[in-house]
């Protein structure tokens, strides 16, 4: 049996999605956010010999598009996108294996479409509304979004990259700025869009200057 991925896009409200498909069995559902396909290829071909895998690229990310960049795009909207995607490859019901904000699209996926989610496996969600110190981590993650409106995408990576390296409770002291690439890798610093820190952050040398960040992480914290 092949597992070499086959190519679509499909139309859906807001945009067009792009998706692959591999394999043949039960219908298999492998999400990320913010991931687009690509990452999930040599676990799909292997899931794929005895199911049929389907792994998509969010909307506004890699070959998906969305007609209005400045519209959030929630977790609702990816968890109806999902569904169209089951109704799209035939399947009726779909589990699901999403991680990060994926698994948060995941678990939206099972409470608006439940007639069509079987076993839904979410990996580290980011569901930072029920911690402790959610007040704190939803002022870093609003900081992320105005950086990315006012400064662009360099910008808003490197705040993203210093709340995912923070360890321990966030406090009202914020997240400290964090280097990318790491200490010790073989990187070099980034830096923003325009060539310069950005209030005091370094930003990840690899952020794509059309990226959009989606609210499937914000709306959670990831």
């Amino acid at each position: 049996m092949s597992t070499q991925p086959s190519p679509h896009h499909l139309d859906v409200p807001g945009g067009r999605l792009y998706y692959e498909v591999r394999g043949s069995g039960p219908l298999l559902l492998v999400i990320g956010q913010p991931m687009t396909s690509a990452p999930f290829g040599p676990v799909a071909d292997l899931l794929a010999e005895d199911h049929t895998v389907v792994t998509y690229d969010p909307h506004g990310l890699g070959a998906s598009t969305i007609e209005d960049p400045s519209r959030d795009v929630t977790p609702e909207i990816e968890a109806d996108d999902l569904a169209y995607l089951v109704d799209a490859v035939g399947g009726e019901r779909a589990d699901v294996f999403g991680s990060s904000g994926g698994a948060i699209a995941a678990l939206a996926f099972a409470a608006r479409h439940p007639d069509k989610t079987g076993t839904v496996i979410a990996h580290e969600p980011p569901i930072a509304e029920l911690l402790a110190d959610a007040p704190y981590v939803r002022t870093a993650v609003d900081d992320i979004d105005d950086a990315y409106r006012t400064y662009g995408s360099g910008a808003a990576w490197g705040k993203f990259v210093s709340l995912v390296m923070h360890h321990g409770p966030v406090t009202d002291a914020g997240v400290q700025r964090a280097a990318w690439p790491p200490a010790g890798s073989d990187g070099e610093q980034g830096e923003a869009e325009d060539g310069e820190d950005v209030d005091g952050v370094e930003t990840p040398l690899e952020a794509s200057a059309n990226s959009r960040p989606t609210t499937s992480c914000s709306s959670s914290a990831c």
